[in-house]
């Protein structure tokens, strides 16, 4: 059995720090206990690595955890560098599944078995929920999410893996083909890695889009352009001026980080909007966007004729649910004609009854969902004040009906222009490295966006800096 005692800084409800005592006693074979303050405060099976953290970058993941709905205080950090058993360099995926741990349970698991362990209901994330993060001088990590680190990724650009690997997964959920303008909309921290994607995937994949940033620092753009921007923007009006007034951009990535940021990614947009940030705020009249973000729900149009497509149901589950009074027969069967069973809930207060009708299956939860309203997007996605968890699928879909209902805030870009807002989470390391490697390969240094190193004692300090606008990507290091 190991043991390792230690302090840390952790993060309060208040968004202030406050030192306490660790102590991580056990082994991967057998599991390990979590002290805190001398008591015991968490159980981990079987699986996890005990590892030695080296460096760890803030994100705004960070700096939003406390409007986040996971517990606080906490040991803070995910995007974590690390040295393993032997010495090598690592790093951590951040989400702890029956899959990640090796464990029996992922058998019976219908997201670890079918592809999603990053949505497993029973899982942990590094930093985020419940798991100690990587501002501590130790870190508790699932075998099957310890990665190594390439010897010609080296240290800057390596810290920077975790928030890459989301970048590319961004890019990843989108068709490329036919895109002429692509923007990200904010270059900061993670809409310049967002940049850095799009310039490995038009490299590795090919594409004739070009890349656009637009932001209101000269210092961050000239950096865009570093990392394979080929225009940019420090006037987010003069953008959007054209001669026939339509949206200047087929794409635009959302990275500002602010709740403004996505009313003016639907303006700048002809076809569709991916949204990145989770700030724990509403946006639009949608309360729960973090929520859609957290678990990789696209919005979009269903349309009066329903001649807008719809993803095809999965095999483990073709329910969906159709909520709303106002919505037609037609569009109804538009849905059922695409291989759907449908229940439809005339009413938002029935709506956790004719969940109940669905448990039983594969899954407790429907791949799709009709709506008319922002209010049933909400109760969808987040229907339990007291559960992180939603009525729809993670990767699942909302369909938005148009049955003349007032177009105001996010109803008027998706009913009067057909807009589609996709959303992604993290990403897989084993994908990212390599496109890494290329880009450093190329001379193209996403280690350029780090602004600021300070030891990890100083994490409060950390933090006021990433806040301020002259920083971007603020390290700590042990």
């Amino acid at each position: 059995m190991h043991a390792v005692d230690f302090s840390a800084l952790e993060y309060r409800k208040d968004a202030t720090f406050q030192e306490a005592s660790y102590r991580y006693e056990g082994d991967t074979d057998t599991g390990w206990r979590i002290l805190r303050e001398g008591k015991e405060h968490l159980i981990l099976p079987a699986g996890y690595r005990l590892l030695k953290s080296i460096r760890c970058g803030v994100c705004s993941t960070d700096l939003a955890r406390h409007h986040l709905p996971f517990p606080l205080p906490q040991i803070t950090g995910h995007e974590v560098i690390a040295e393993d058993e032997s010495g090598k360099t690592v790093a951590a995926e951040i989400n702890a599944s029956h899959r990640s741990t090796g464990s029996p349970l992922a058998a019976s698991c219908s997201f670890c078995r079918q592809g999603l362990p990053t949505h497993c209901p029973d899982r942990l994330t590094l930093g985020i929920d419940r798991l100690p993060g990587g501002f501590a001088p130790w870190i508790l990590v699932p075998e099957m999410n310890v990665v190594e680190i390439p010897g010609n990724v080296y240290g800057r650009a390596s810290v920077l893996i975790e928030p890459f690997a989301a970048a590319l997964h961004a890019t990843e959920q989108i068709g490329l083909t036919g895109l002429e303008r692509v923007a990200v909309l904010g270059a900061g921290r993670l809409g310049l890695l967002i940049v850095a994607a799009l310039t490995g995937r038009r490299e590795t994949k090919g594409g004739s889009f070009s890349i656009e940033a637009i932001d209101q620092e000269r210092e961050r753009l000239q950096i865009a352009k570093s990392l394979g921007a080929d225009r940019v923007w420090e006037d987010a009006g003069a953008v959007m001026i054209a001669p026939d007034n339509a949206p200047p951009f087929d794409m635009v990535f959302e990275s500002t980080g602010s709740p403004q940021g996505l009313a003016l990614a639907l303006a700048a947009s002809s076809r569709e909007v991916h949204l990145k940030s989770t700030t724990g705020m509403a946006s639009l009249g949608l309360e729960h966007v973090t929520a859609m973000v957290v678990d990789e729900v696209s919005l979009g149009p269903l349309g009066r004729e329903g001649n807008d497509p719809i993803p095809p149901p999965p095999a483990s589950q073709g329910i969906a649910m159709i909520i709303g009074g106002h919505i037609s027969d037609e569009q109804a069967r538009t849905v059922e004609r695409a291989g759907y069973e449908t229940i439809w809930i005339r009413n938002d207060d029935d709506l956790r009854k004719g969940f109940d009708s669905v448990r039983g299956g594969d899954s407790e939860q429907v791949p799709l969902a009709v709506v008319e309203s922002i209010e049933s997007i909400d109760k969808i996605l987040r229907p339990w004040p007291d559960r992180e968890q939603g009525i729809i699928r993670p990767r699942g879909t909302i369909l938005l009906a148009d049955v003349d209902q007032p177009r105001a805030g996010l109803l008027a870009p998706i009913l009067k222009r057909g807009i589609k807002i996709s959303t992604s989470r993290c990403g897989d390391f084993r994908l990212a490295l390599p496109i890494m490697q290329k880009l450093l390969e190329k001379g193209i240094d996403p280690g350029t966006i780090i602004t600021d190193e300070l030891p990890v004692n100083e994490l409060p300090e950390a933090f006021a800096r990433a806040r301020s606008p002259g920083s971007i990507k603020v390290v700590l290091v042990h």
